[in-house]
Order: C-alpha cells, then sequence, then structure tokens
C-alpha cells in the first residue's frame, strides 16, 4: 500500500511517468488485484490518455465486475464521448486507437509528445465535421472493448465475462447539466450565419461587419414579444451593462462576474471552473445582445448607464467615502508595495483603476476604531495580476488625511477624510532656525544610516530605495522634505509614534522628534 500512496502523491505532483513506474511495479506483483488497475487508470485519465484508461478500467472489470468505481468511470467517459459536442475532438484518430502507438509500450514523454503531434496534424487538415458520425465512434469502442474482452478472457477462466455497461451513465442532475451543456471554449470556433443561409466560421473575439449589422440581416422583431426579463443579469437582477459570455455559455454583466471570480474561480451559475479564462483577463463584451439591447431596449439602457455614472461618480470622490486599505503604515513619496488576495480588496483596487482616480487610503489596524485616525492616500503606478486572481500592487504614498466619520462598503472601509498640510513659517529668523534644525538632523540620519551593517543597509535600499537628497525650499512640499518620510518608513519605531508624527502639521515638532529617535538608537549603538 505504500507504494501505492507515493503513485497517488506523484500523480497529485503531475509526475504521471513516476507514478506509472511504480503502479506497473505493483501490477507485476499483484496482477489479480482489480484496483491496481483503478488506480493506473485514473493517472493515465488525469496525464490526458482517456483510451489507456479506457481499457484499463474494462480490464478491472473483467477482474472484479461488481468494482462500482470502474463502472462509473467507465460510463462517465463513454457518454462523454458519445456526446455531440465532443464528437469531432474524439474522432481525430486519437492516439489510443492508433495501432503504432497501442502497440508500443507505455512511456509517457514519448507517448505526449507523439499524441501533440498527432492533434497537430489532424487541426491541420481541415476534416468536416459532417463526416464524422456517432456510429463511427462506437464502431471503435467497441473494437477497443473487444481486443481487450478477448485477451482479458485468454489470462482468466473462460467463464469469466463483462457485465454490459450502460450507454446512460448512472450521473447526478448536476453531472449530467454540467455533460451536456453548451462548450464554449476560447479556442473553440462559432458559427455564424450567412445572409444565404450557409454558415461560416469564425474564432471567438473577432468582429466583422456582418456581427454589427446582424439586427439588419434578421430583420425587426415586434415590440410586443421583447420581453426586458429575458436580458437581466442573473446576479445583479438589472439590465445587461456590458455583458460577457463565459466557456460555458451563461452571460453576465462584466462587473458582476469580476466580482464573483473575486471569491472562486467558477460560474456563478453552473459551478463549471473558470481558471483559465480568469488567467487570460479578456472579458470580451457580446456584441449580439449589445447590440438587441441597444435597439430593443434604448430607454431601459439609458436609465442603466444613467444609474452607472452615478455609481461611478460616487466612487471618484476623493474626500467622501474613500476607500480604505486597513494594512501597514504608508508614508509620502515612500513606496508600498501591496499583495492582494482578498475579494474585498480586489474589489477596491479594481474599482479604483476603473474610476479613474488610482487612489485609496492606508491606515493601521486599530484595536478600538476599526483604523486609526491617521492616514496617508496610496497612488497605483502598476498592477501585476496574477493567474488566479491575486495581484501585486506598486503604489507610493501621496497625501495625509485625517479620518472624520468611517463607514463601510461592499466589505471594505471607506471614510470621509480631510487632507493634512504643513504649516509654512512666515517669519524670516524663524525660517532660519528651521533650516539649521533641518540641516542638522539630515545630517544625523545620514550618519545612522551609514553606521548600519551592510546586510542591514543593502536590505533597506533594496526595498525603500536611496534616501532622497535634502531639498533647497523646506516649505515648497505640502508635506515636507521627503527624507523625512523615508527615515519614518525605514526606522524600527512603534506605529503608535509613527502615527503621531505622520499627524504633526508642523515641521519643527517633526524634525525635533525624529531627532529624538536617532539619538535614542545611536545611543543604543553606542552600548
Amino acid at each position: 500500500m505504500l507504494r501505492v500512496y507515493r503513485a497517488e502523491s506523484y500523480a497529485g505532483l503531475q509526475e504521471f511517468k513516476t507514478a506509472i513506474e511504480e503502479l506497473n511495479f505493483i501490477i507485476s506483483k499483484m496482477s489479480n488485484w482489480p484496483e491496481i488497475y483503478f488506480r493506473k487508470a485514473k493517472v493515465l485519465h488525469d496525464a490526458g490518455f482517456v483510451g489507456d484508461a479506457l481499457q484499463l478500467f474494462l480490464q478491472c472489470l473483467s477482474l472484479d465486475e461488481d468494482f462500482v468505481p470502474a463502472k462509473l468511470e467507465v460510463e462517465k467517459t463513454l457518454y462523454d464521448l458519445l456526446s455531440p459536442e465532443n464528437v469531432r475532438e474524439s474522432l481525430k484518430e486519437s492516439t489510443w486507437t492508433s495501432p503504432h502507438i497501442r502497440n508500443k509500450p507505455f512511456t509517457l514523454g514519448s507517448e505526449m509528445e507523439e499524441s501533440g503531434c498527432n492533434l497537430q496534424l489532424c487541426s491541420e487538415q481541415n476534416l468536416d465535421v459532417s463526416e464524422i458520425t456517432v456510429e463511427s465512434l462506437r464502431r471503435s469502442l467497441n473494437r477497443v472493448q473487444s481486443a481487450h474482452a478477448l485477451n482479458s478472457t485468454e489470462k482468466l477462466a473462460k467463464g469469466d465475462g463483462l457485465k454490459r455497461v450502460s450507454s446512460e451513465p448512472l450521473l447526478s442532475g448536476q453531472e449530467k447539466s454540467a455533460l451536456l451543456k453548451r462548450k464554449l471554449s476560447l479556442s473553440e470556433q462559432d458559427a455564424i450565419m450567412c445572409e444565404d443561409g450557409r454558415s461560416k466560421h469564425k474564432k471567438q473575439g473577432e468582429t466583422t461587419k456582418r456581427d454589427t449589422a446582424f439586427s439588419l440581416v434578421c430583420g425587426t422583431v415586434p415590440q410586443h414579444l421583447i420581453d426586458v426579463a429575458d436580458f437581466e443579469c442573473s446576479l445583479c437582477m438589472r439590465l445587461f451593462f456590458e455583458p460577457v459570455t463565459t466557456p460555458c455559455g451563461h452571460t453576465f454583466c462584466k462587473n458582476c462576474l469580476e466580482r464573483c471570480l473575486d471569491h472562486a474561480p467558477q460560474c456563478p451559475l453552473c459551478k463549471e471552473s473558470l481558471k483559465e479564462y480568469l488567467a487570460i483577463r479578456k472579458y470580451s463584451v457580446t456584441v449580439l445582445l449589445e447590440e438587441l439591447v441597444v435597439k430593443y431596449l434604448a430607454d431601459e439602457l439609458s436609465e442603466r448607464k444613467r444609474i452607472h455614472d452615478e455609481e461611478t461618480a460616487e466612487l471618484s470622490d476623493l474626500t467622501k467615502n474613500v476607500p480604505v486599505f486597513v494594512c501597514t503604515m504608508a508614508y509620502p513619496t515612500v513606496p508600498c508595495p501591496l499583495h492582494v488576495f482578498e475579494p474585498r480588496y480586489r474589489l477596491m483596487i479594481r474599482r479604483s483603476m476603473e474610476t479613474g482616480t488610482k487612489q485609496f487610503g492606508m491606515c493601521v489596524s486599530d484595536p478600538q476604531n476599526n483604523f486609526a485616525d491617521y492616514g496617508c492616500m496610496l497612488q497605483i503606478r502598476n498592477i501585476h495580476f496574477l493567474p488566479d486572481g491575486r495581484s501585486v500592487v506598486d503604489t507610493v504614498g501621496g497625501k495625509r488625511f485625517r479620518v472624520l466619520q468611517r463607514g463601510m462598503k461592499d466589505g471594505y472601509c471607506t471614510a470621509d477624510i480631510e487632507y493634512l498640510e504643513d504649516i509654512k513659517v512666515a517669519d524670516e529668523e524663524e525660517l532660519k532656525k528651521l533650516r539649521e534644525l533641518h540641516d542638522i538632523v539630515y545630517n544625523q540620519a545620514c550618519g545612522w544610516f551609514q553606521s548600519l551593517r551592510n546586510k542591514f543597509r543593502s536590505q533597506i535600499l533594496q526595498h525603500f530605495g536611496p534616501m532622497p537628497e535634502r531639498e533647497e525650499n523646506l516649505q515648497a512640499i505640502p508635506n515636507g522634505p521627503a527624507w523625512c518620510w523615508w527615515l519614518l518608513a525605514v526606522l524600527p519605531v512603534d506605529p503608535r509614534y509613527q502615527i503621531s508624527v505622520l499627524s504633526m502639521m508642523s515641521l519643527k515638532e517633526r524634525l525635533i522628534k525624529i531627532q529624538h529617535i536617532l539619538t535614542y538608537f545611536s545611543r543604543d549603538q553606542s552600548k
């Protein structure tokens, strides 16, 4: 059993060749054990060799005709192969019915290469689907079953036979609907009807003039036959807005589908996996449906657009209901890279991009008020999306703000805020003293940074970049000198102390605070 578990572990790691070698060793020792043939068949099926897997399922049944899991796998495989949607794919002289493949011993690497070549050759031959019938598929399957039954009866007792497998699988209603529903792969060709009744093929995503003129070809539908409910999104229960169709054939509003995919890469209706669809991130609008809505539901569409514009304008306000990311401290001019994986923050980042503001607030957590009273706006510079929907967001600090009122929207925090700026010094004497203090603290900061170990210094430079140069005009920037914020981000200080410095509107007070911190760390290093 240890080898069986090891083989399953290899299969889970996609190392199918090693898994098959382990199972072949067990078969050589226990050739009459039905379960080992079943397990090997499952590995082959996961590796994409459906024909070889089917033969092993049948061999398992020849040893034990009451082996229920093998029966179900045979039924599902045959049912899938005989489905009209898969007739074309199943009958392109697949590798497991090819004589030169069947006579060769199984080697995973070479067989994968040969099957890939065979499939490529078949696709280049432009086979006519109309010439391929279900009967030819059944004849191919019968040949496989007959040959396997003959070999099995030679090895086992002559009275041992296979129990007839029903042509209709014992599947649940959900599995039947999943198998029978229309497959709309991104690479699959869709047929469109021309004016003369003939069909021509085009790849999904391509647009032609005939698509945009579909309404002219089909004529006009009587108004009393148009029902608004037929054009409603099943998620938001409103008229379709930017409708997109998934590979499984279901249509939703683009925003509604994106929000569902934030939680799970599945179709909201049939639960079919949309991992590949999510990884591509190309949500093309369904042109036909949009044309029908524009033509027959113009008033409803106008109202729908008005509501959408109002919602977008509300999300674009950078003083009312500003989205707040509750995570870490952020400072003006300091880079703040983020790994976004929670559904609520995926939605928040996407809205910030769609509205065009590309900004949101950042605050540290607070046990009493959910998040702190002071924070910093972050400006999105770049987003790198990962295949599973997560993203790495490159941001940099902007304006400081004070929280006036807290709120919540669709799972993430919001706040009404007011922005903070340093109070400018008008008196020349005070400005001179301020400049002297600035130079002293700047030199002290440079000395502290140079006194760090090379390891720590290189890590700081890699994460935060080099320390900014001193500014000539101390009051030119609303938030004061950039090096002060860079130093605060680098120094290992308690967040409460950092918040107190962030909230200061006096450059003099901020410089004194930083000077106290540097003095403390300098004494600690000397000890």
